[in-house]
């Protein structure tokens, strides 16, 4: 086991802005070589809550294949409980609340993983949402993280927050979190060829692949390090309840000088709790401590102090464009998504990219494009979007002979304006 969470290379390496690219998917990612034996970029990061239990990720940003693996003095040696890559993935591992506990607990842990930051940056891949997930309390946790690990002038919705909440979003979808005969929960999904999004998680009930009782230990043991952190006597003087009280208001955030002149003046109080109110990186930060000070539920205080989220009323559509590549140029449906992405992310209308084709042989036995197929998202302005689309198709020439139809489960067709 490693004495640092996050080694000097990992962290020199996170504060290149490529890194971020890399790891998120974004398309203005640079392309590795692979053909290039030295260009290899591998490193480990491991989140210990102690007593043997934590999380060890591996990133291999070069293939961009992302393991998460679970250690426990019961384990020979870790075992992985989701992945992440473009092509067989797997990443459905967590609840959003589980991902918040284990970042609480580990900046308690370890005073180097400041909380919201690098833990819900790199992990929040492995995070699967359902009804029960709030993106008032969701949002501000993860802008905070980003803004961390990436920083950047001005405030507002991140756009990597929004990029991950909609990859990540399965509501709707028909899932169920159950307590087996283990005591241990596991997800599953009710209807698997109705729902618009697949579950692909190991933790499905019965699964001989995920380590439960491990996975209940760790959880357990991040329980007991946010007791542990307000178990001090000293916490219950009237001063400090006085002081917490304010704090615990819509208006909180405006009072916590007081409470943090009162938490100095006692003892034994954890100083990672001192720190976020004294010296935070962000309100968020300051807000989960008011929050484990007070015994609060994990988010209580986000959705009060930063009211509602942007996500909350956002809309989305995922639509499937088949363009006829067959007698134009080889370049001509890379250069024409290349522009209809560009366009679509500079009015904030979504994104697309090129997601596969058909081929055929010619009468000479070559093989030639017969179509080409991207995915399209468009964002909460759908005829905005759809009339974007058609200004590119016709630019390109290929309106006519396009087709644009919504992504399953109910792929209707969409007359192109």
């Amino acid at each position: 086991m490693r004495d640092m969470p996050l080694d000097d290379a990992l962290t020199t390496r996170m504060a290149d802005p490529d890194f971020w690219a890399a790891y998120l998917f974004e398309d203005d990612a640079p392309e590795p070589d692979l053909d290039d034996e030295d260009d290899e970029e591998s490193f480990i990061a491991e989140f210990q809550v102690g007593e043997g239990l934590g999380l060890v990720l591996d990133l291999d940003i070069v293939t961009g294949y992302f393991d998460l693996a679970l250690t426990a003095p019961e384990l020979a040696e870790p075992i992985t409980v989701g992945w992440d890559d473009q092509a067989h993935f797997h990443p459905h591992t967590m609840r959003w609340s589980e991902l918040d506990l284990l970042a609480r607990a580990l900046a308690l842990h370890d005073p180097r993983l400041r909380h919201p930051g690098p833990v819900l940056a790199l992990l929040a891949r492995f995070v699967v949402l359902d009804e029960q997930d709030d993106p008032d309390v969701i949002t501000p946790l993860m802008d905070a993280a980003f803004q961390l690990v990436r920083p950047r002038p001005g405030t507002g919705l991140r756009p990597e927050t929004r990029d991950w909440f909609e990859l990540r979003d399965l509501r709707g979808c028909g899932l169920r979190w159950t307590t087996g005969d283990n005591g241990c929960l596991a997800v599953e999904q009710a209807d698997p060829d109705s729902a618009p999004h697949d579950l692909y998680s190991l933790r499905t009930p019965g699964s001989s692949d995920f380590p439960f009782a491990a996975w209940t230990a760790l959880v357990n043991r991040a329980e007991q390090i946010l007791a542990g952190a307000t178990a001090a006597p000293s916490l219950r003087a009237p001063a400090i309840r006085t002081a917490l009280d304010r704090c615990t208001t819509a208006e909180g955030r405006a009072h916590l000088e007081p409470l943090a002149a009162a938490l100095q003046t006692a003892k034994a109080v954890h100083p990672v709790l001192v720190r976020a109110l004294t010296e935070p990186v962000s309100r968020a930060e300051s807000c989960w401590a008011v929050e484990t000070l007070a015994g609060l539920p994990g988010g209580t205080l986000v959705k009060q102090w930063y009211g509602p989220s942007p996500l909350a009323g956002a809309q989305s559509w995922e639509l499937c464009l088949t363009l006829a590549t067959q007698d134009r140029p080889a370049e001509h449906a890379r250069l024409l998504i290349s522009d209809l992405n560009d366009a679509l992310k500079q009015e904030g209308l979504g994104r697309a990219e090129i997601t596969g084709g058909t081929t055929r042989r010619d009468a000479l036995g070559r093989q030639v494009n017969v179509s080409t197929s991207a995915a399209i998202l468009v964002r909460d302005e759908l005829p905005r979007g759809l009339s974007l689309i058609s200004q590119i198709l016709r630019r390109h020439n290929a309106a006519d002979t396009a087709e644009l139809r919504h992504a399953a489960p109910s792929p209707a067709s969409i007359p192109i304006p």
